[in-house]
């Protein structure tokens, strides 16, 4: 990915992180832009070139860009042998046909490549598509939240 297409990028991979976090009741749409503001600068102190973070796009033969991938490998956590994939997608109109696992072992072949010797992320609990993929890819759940609203 170039700095460009990180930046064409990078308000979408944002507003999906916003727009989920409200929709499973972690944020407020009120403190959610802030929240991932403060994230954002945390994680991104220098942008597109934070050590340790790396940058893909998915693209067909034909050199049509569908999708991208944000793979961290320094550690950010206790895990610092594992790469964490902070942001993957595909296109919707391009969904279903083998990208998403395609790009999935991309990150996967990238974070073996760079040392890591396991690959870790986060999905959101009603993304069912994203967890089948997950889980039929080879990964376990290492912790689970959950969460009922009291109306």
């Amino acid at each position: 990915m170039t700095e460009k297409e990180f930046e064409s990028h990078l308000p979408e991979v944002m507003a999906d992180y916003v727009a989920e976090q409200i929709r499973v009741g972690n944020w407020s749409p009120t403190d959610a832009d802030a929240l991932a503001n403060a994230q954002h600068r945390q994680l991104l102190p220098h942008g597109f070139d934070t050590p340790g973070m790396h940058w893909y796009v998915a693209r067909t033969a034909m050199n049509v860009s569908i999708g991208y991938l944000w793979l961290a490998t320094e550690p950010t956590d206790a895990s610092a042998d594992a790469a964490w994939i902070y942001a993957i997608e595909i296109r919707p109109d391009y969904r279903g046909r083998g990208f998403g696992r395609r790009l999935l072992a991309v990150a996967e072949d990238e974070a073996r490549r760079l040392g890591a010797t396991a690959v870790a992320l986060n999905v959101f609990g009603p993304n069912r598509v994203a967890r089948r993929l997950y889980e039929s890819s080879g990964y376990d759940v290492t912790s689970l939240q959950m969460r009922k609203p009291l109306n």
